[in-house]
């Protein structure tokens, strides 16, 4: 089992390694995880099936499942190994292995991939049932859509309805995702929040990745390029402010 500290640093190892998505790193990250449950085992059949894992290749294997589940596009493939990989490293993959009743380390981690993308498919079909059916298209903003340029406090009237029309198109996620990256905070606090349907990393960068489409399509309809900078910038710096909370986080132990 992890202490607090040892769950903290590999929190930041996985931090560090979630935007540059280096599979060697990935694989460092299970083989230590692997190792610890290897030193506290003592059942011959169980050591022997660590054995058999020692050095395999974890992230080919979940990138091989990934692709078989029908993740086709690169870009969304990769967010969906990481966010897998990160579930299971933090997870009960190895800090839940108990000899006396665990099965096989091998079979368990076959278990856990194959569990972790049926719940990744079933919770992306869910929330496409719950979207609204109008889609996302250029030029598909409808003259009600669009603010009135004569009101008072325009800035900040043209942001409000955009806010409103990201949830009538994108849902309540979409919204929470966007109200935190205006602020200039990170979305990792709404990440398995049970008050928005305990959404996935993956399924919040998918979020954020909706926005910049919607973004573009309500700029140009008002001809407004300040707005989607605006915006394309609060979505984009989800990278830098993970990067900082990582500093941060190894200043206070004093690194």
């Amino acid at each position: 089992m992890h202490t607090f500290c040892e769950w903290l640093d590999l929190l930041d190892r996985l931090l560090e390694t979630y935007y540059t998505f280096d599979p060697k790193q990935w694989n460092d990250l299970f083989n230590q995880e692997l190792e610890k449950v290897f030193a506290r085992t003592t059942d011959p059949q169980h050591r022997q099936a660590l054995e058999r894992m020692q050095g395999i290749n974890w992230v080919s294997y979940v990138a091989s499942s990934v692709r078989k589940a029908g993740f086709r596009d690169y870009r969304e493939g990769q967010e969906v190994i990481t966010d897998i990989c990160t579930k299971l490293l933090t997870g009960k993959l190895f800090t839940g292995f108990d000899e006396r009743t665990s099965g096989p380390m091998d079979l368990r981690f076959k278990a856990s991939v194959g569990n972790a993308i049926r719940n990744l498919v079933e919770k992306t079909r869910t929330r496409k049932r719950r979207l609204p059916t109008i889609p996302i298209q250029p030029g598909y903003i409808t003259p009600d859509e669009i603010p009135d340029r004569s009101a008072p406090d325009h800035d900040e009237k043209i942001i409000d309805d955009f806010r409103e029309l990201v949830r009538a198109r994108l849902g309540d996620l979409a919204v929470a995702v966007f109200d935190i990256r205006m602020a200039g905070e990170d979305t990792q606090s709404i990440i398995d929040s049970p008050a928005l349907d305990n959404p996935s990393m993956y399924v919040v960068k998918r979020s954020v990745r909706a926005i910049k489409r919607l973004a573009r399509e309500f700029a140009a309809s008002l001809g407004d390029s300040t707005l989607l900078r605006k915006i394309e910038k609060a979505m984009g710096d989800e990278a830098a402010t993970a990067q900082k909370r990582v500093a941060t986080g190894a200043s206070r132990r004093g690194w």
